[in-house]
Parts: structure tokens; C-alpha cells; sequence
């Protein structure tokens, strides 16, 4: 029986958020308690989880009520958060992710630029480019036996599409970049090795910075030194490291998640496959059935309530943090009998898998298209393209944030078809 909204409270949280288990079975425990439930996060660090898709667009959205601000974070303030919890850098970090207002627009403004439709339209033929490129590695290496298609096609995509909008050209900097990254990102490194991975991942940019400064060049790099070095400074060199940061994290694990996961979703249900083969369906309406049905994103942190408030019940105090249960609430569908299915031809309505209000995901439409344009590529060379391994045996990333596939092995010349 669920419980009276009124009686939950921060002071006694009813679930832990645990990296180690399927996001969509945690999703479902969860909402027993209802739409926003009080929750511990990796190491007793407790904040309120929105599991339902009206909560989440609540929090999402421009709430009076609510900041993004850490500056409001109770906990935080008062010293209550281990300075080594493991989100604490990304949560805390000065860029437009953990700004309000006036602060949020200036640095959401200076990158608006790259992601304009004119632009993203213009680097379609890049992107295509660098996914038959990609295509023909991996063709290379045989068709006949087992291949990771998320390390060796959908993680290295969007990295060289966003060193293409970076104007990052120098091929040893590229690799050192996807280097760095890469161990920040394990969960198998080293807590130094990842503090290390994340001073060379600066150095880079730094040394990309200090090139274009050399010699100006028009892409987001250049733009941003424009912007900082214009009179009055709207940009720290800080902010101008920091931004690009985000734009190298955002810009990837969106697209090498949702590519990774609607390949499988594909793969695992040949009948829906068969929908795009035949041409009854095109492939940017598969990129949003995937996105619908297994979002990149597991959770978004945070926002802060400035003043104690009701949200859906629950009495949310100042101070107190609220995360977003991202790929559980865009799942949810009350008006759909089996939101779990994979099924391209259903209505798939307002997507949250890039967030929504102020701070939705400005690389969304880039996304979509390295997705669709990976998509269609991918099939198409490799029509008879199929899993390696049971379903039942892929494994998910452990992560509280990223939610998708640890691997995707397939055999790239299968021999079943799906068509």
C-alpha cells in the first residue's frame, strides 16, 4: 500500500539509489512510495528522487520554488557531504549545468551558437563521413566474429564529432582526449588515476585553447575565446575550460547510450526492425522510440528547494535537494498499457530523455541526428547485423547517472536478417 505523500520526509529515506541494479526494476520499487521519494545516493548522501514523469517535469521545469544553484544545498553548506563523494566535482562545478537565472543564460547563450538547426543540418555530411569511416574499422577486423559495436562505434562517434565542433584536429590530442575521458568515466579506475585522468582532460583543452588563440578559428572554441576575451569578460578562463567540459560529457554519453541502446532495442525485437527495413517507419522515428524506451541519462542532479514547498504531495524543506529519476520517469506512460515495450509505431509524446525547461540538453538535435544517421549507416552495411550473446546476458553500466549497456556484442554479418 502506498503511503500517505505527507509522512515521507529526508529524515527517513525509504530507498537507496543503487548503481548496481537494472534502472527500471529500482524505477519500479520506488514508485510504491509514490511520484517524488526520499533517497539515499551512493555513500548516505540524501536527496528526493522525481520517479514520475509529471514530477519530473515539475523539477524539470522553471519552478519558482527550486534552484540549481548548490549554493542552497543544505547539506552541503553546513559540511555534511564527504568532499570525496564521487558526484560532488560534477554537482558543485561552475558552469552552466549549476547556474539560475541571469548567470544560466549568459553561459547558455555563448554555446546556442553551435547547436543552431542550420548549423547541426551542416554537419550531417560530417557525420556521416566519420560513421562510414568507423564502418570500414570495424568491416576491417571481420564480419564473422564477436564485436563490442559500444566501444568500437558508438563511443568513438560523437568524441570525433564533438573534437569536430571543438576544431580539436590534432589526431595524438584526439587520442589523448579519448584517453583521459575514458578513465574518468571507469569504474574500474583508480581514484587517483581518475583525479589524474581529469588534470590531462583540462591540459588538453588548455592546450586547445592557447592554439586557437594562436590561430582564431570559427567553431565553439573560438567563440567562447571571442566571448571571454571581449571587453568587460563574460567569461572566465575557468568558465571557458568548465563549459567545454560539459559540452565533451554531455555531448557523448547522451549519444553513445541512446545509439547503443536503440541498436539493442532493435536487435531484440526483429519485427520492429522490419517496420524501417520496409520503409513504414523512418530512422528518426526509431531514434525516439529508443529514446523513449531506455533514456541515456539514468538520473540528473540536482535542484534545490530555496524556501520549504509542496511538490506532489510532499513537503519538500529549504535547502533540501531533488534529483531527477530521468530514464524511469520518461518510461512512464499512465495512459499506456505496457510502457516497457519497445514500439515504434506508438505514440511517443514529449520526450524527457534530454531534459526539459531551462537546462534542456542544447546538443539534442545534434544527437538525433548522429543517431539516426548511425542508424541508418550501420543497418544498411550491415544488414544481417545480430546479437552475440543471449539478451539475458548483456550487462548494464554501473553508474547513478549514465544508464544504457556496459557492452554490445554482435556479429556484424549474423546470418539471421531481421527484414
Amino acid at each position: 500500500m502506498r503511503p500517505d505523500p505527507s509522512e515521507l520526509s529526508l529524515d527517513h529515506p525509504v530507498c537507496d539509489l543503487n548503481p548496481l541494479r537494472e534502472t527500471h526494476a529500482e524505477a519500479a520499487h520506488w514508485r510504491r512510495y509514490g511520484p517524488l521519494v526520499p533517497v539515499t545516493v551512493m555513500g548516505g548522501v540524501r536527496a528526493w528522487a522525481a520517479v514520475s514523469a509529471d514530477a519530473a517535469r515539475t523539477v524539470l521545469e522553471a519552478h519558482p520554488d527550486l534552484a540549481k544553484d548548490p549554493a542552497h544545498w543544505g547539506a552541503y553548506r553546513r559540511g555534511e557531504v564527504p568532499a570525496d563523494w564521487p558526484l560532488l566535482s560534477l554537482i558543485v562545478a561552475d558552469s552552466m549545468l549549476n547556474a539560475d537565472g541571469a548567470d544560466h543564460l549568459r553561459l547558455r547563450r555563448l554555446v546556442t551558437f553551435a547547436f543552431t538547426p542550420k548549423r547541426v543540418a551542416a554537419l550531417a555530411p560530417r557525420v556521416r563521413e566519420i560513421t562510414r569511416a568507423l564502418l570500414d574499422t570495424l568491416e576491417s577486423g571481420g564480419t564473422d566474429t564477436a564485436v563490442d559495436l559500444r566501444s568500437r562505434f558508438a563511443h568513438p562517434l560523437p568524441l570525433l564529432v564533438i573534437c569536430e565542433l571543438f576544431g580539436l584536429s590534432d589526431l595524438a590530442q584526439q587520442g589523448l582526449l579519448r584517453e583521459h575521458y575514458e578513465t574518468m568515466l571507469s569504474v574500474e579506475a583508480s581514484d587517483d588515476a581518475r583525479r589524474k585522468a581529469a588534470l590531462g582532460q583540462r591540459e588538453v583543452l588548455g592546450r586547445l585553447v592557447a592554439d586557437h588563440r594562436n590561430d582564431p578559428r570559427d567553431d565553439v572554441t573560438g567563440a567562447l575565446i571571442e566571448a571571454l576575451d571581449e571587453e568587460g569578460g563574460r567569461l572566465s578562463e575557468k568558465e571557458l575550460i568548465d563549459t567545454l567540459e560539459i559540452i565533451l560529457l554531455a555531448g557523448h554519453e547522451t549519444t553513445v547510450n541512446s545509439l547503443t541502446s536503440t541498436v539493442h532495442a532493435l536487435l531484440s525485437h526483429p519485427e520492429q526492425l522490419a517496420l524501417v527495413r520496409r520503409g513504414t517507419i523512418g530512422w528518426p522515428a526509431a531514434v525516439e522510440a529508443g529514446l523513449r524506451w531506455n533514456a541515456p541519462l539514468r538520473s540528473v542532479y540536482m535542484r534545490y528547494a530555496v524556501r520549504d514547498t509542496v511538490l506532489h504531495g510532499v513537503t519538500v524543506r529549504r535547502g533540501e535537494p531533488v534529483l531527477v529519476a530521468l530514464a524511469a520517469a520518461n518510461r512512464e506512460r499512465p495512459d499506456e498499457p505496457a510502457p516497457e515495450r519497445f514500439d515504434l509505431l506508438a505514440p511517443h509524446g514529449r520526450q524527457l530523455a534530454f531534459g526539459a525547461g531551462p537546462h534542456f540538453c542544447l546538443g539534442a538535435a545534434l544527437a538525433r541526428l548522429e543517431n539516426a544517421v548511425a542508424l541508418e549507416e550501420l543497418f544498411a552495411r550491415f544488414p544481417d547485423l545480430d546479437l552475440a550473446e543471449p539478451e539475458s546476458d548483456l550487462v548494464p553500466l554501473v553508474s547513478p547517472a549514465i544508464n544504457g549497456l556496459a557492452s554490445l556484442p554482435v556479429v556484424l554479418n549474423g546470418g539471421a536478417g531481421a527484414a
